[in-house]
């Protein structure tokens, strides 16, 4: 019995890093991409105590009916109703959870981005969903400079998104920066009452020195093992408790596809990723990571978690 006590009592020191998820911005395109968003919100709002869902959409101003057509006297407001009908019907339809949602239309007169940005720092959103579709050419789309550049944690969700709950995998470099993320993908792994498993990414410093031999793999797997035990004392957790995958030569040259590839493999339900860098700089790891996720092709989600940290996360995780 005292060490459940103990057990229970670093769990919660651990969790008070993470700021909670109290408000989510699903944001939807009217295409069928919108109905995986609101699933997998539905999915969110179960998994954390959330108290309100915006399912947001911006509407370009080049689609506004020309103000001079008599059928449409005051064009903006006519469209935001009808668009905010529609956008209702589909959320009532598929949305399965219980709590306060509600439905947001702005007007885009220059970057529709910089609308979705504005609202999340105006409206200190904690999490942003993003639809990934297949096929889709994602180079000049708003969702890169939102994903780089808003202040909030990423969920990529992709067009077939399963509301799975299997395996959480946490890709982290150990660092001080990363906790968050491991605190996050450790918090919906208890959740989902799923494992979690991390997955050892390098530092950008090595692409300019590859591991290319056996001795110098070895070094950098020992390395990389003893990395992730260090991290996880933090946690009072073993590496028998959250298994690390380490890759054999260390190479950076395609993170993300060995992360999404490691995925697969392990069944995993969410990709959480967490390193050190700035988003908004693809040549750090952590941006680049979130670029490389946005344009890949994936089944799975993936959420890239943010270094800032603003309020306080109270453990509401109940063990048994």
């Amino acid at each position: 019995m005292k060490k459940n006590r103990q057990d229970k009592t670093s769990s919660r020191a651990t969790a008070s890093k993470l700021q909670p998820v109290r408000k989510i911005l699903a944001c939807l395109d009217l295409t069928d991409i919108d109905t995986s968003l609101i699933r997998y919100a539905g999915l969110l709002a179960n998994t954390w105590q959330v108290g309100k869902i915006v399912f947001f959409h911006v509407i370009q101003a080049y689609d506004l009916p020309d103000k001079s057509d008599k059928k449409f006297p005051d064009p903006e407001t006519e469209l935001k109703r009808i668009i905010s009908e529609q956008m209702q019907e589909t959320v009532d339809r598929y949305f399965e959870n219980g709590c306060h949602w509600e439905v947001v239309i702005r007007v885009g007169y220059e970057d529709a981005a910089g609308e979705v940005i504005s609202y999340i720092k105006e409206n200190a959103i904690d999490l942003a969903l993003l639809g990934q579709k297949y096929g889709e050419n994602r180079e000049a789309r708003y969702s890169r400079r939102i994903g780089a550049e808003s202040e909030t944690d990423i969920l990529f969700v992709s067009q077939e998104a399963e509301k799975s709950r299997g395996p959480v995998l946490c890709a982290l470099d150990f660092s001080e920066a990363s906790g968050k993320a491991f605190e996050r993908g450790l918090d919906v792994s208890r959740s989902w009452r799923t494992r979690l498993i991390c997955y050892g990414i390098s530092d950008p410093s090595r692409s300019y020195f590859p591991a290319t031999t056996s001795r110098s793999s070895s070094r950098y797997q020992e390395q990389s093992r003893r990395a992730c035990k260090d991290f996880l004392k933090q946690y009072d957790l073993s590496l028998d408790q959250v298994p690390c995958l380490i890759e054999e030569d260390g190479r950076i040259s395609n993170e993300a596809k060995n992360i999404y590839e490691a995925a697969v493999r392990e069944k995993a339900g969410l990709i959480v990723v967490g390193a050190q860098g700035d988003t908004t700089n693809v040549t750090s790891l952590l941006g680049n990571l979130c670029e490389t996720f946005r344009l890949m092709e994936k089944e799975i989600p993936v959420l890239i978690v943010k270094q800032a940290s603003r309020k306080k996360f109270p453990w509401f995780w109940k063990s048994s």
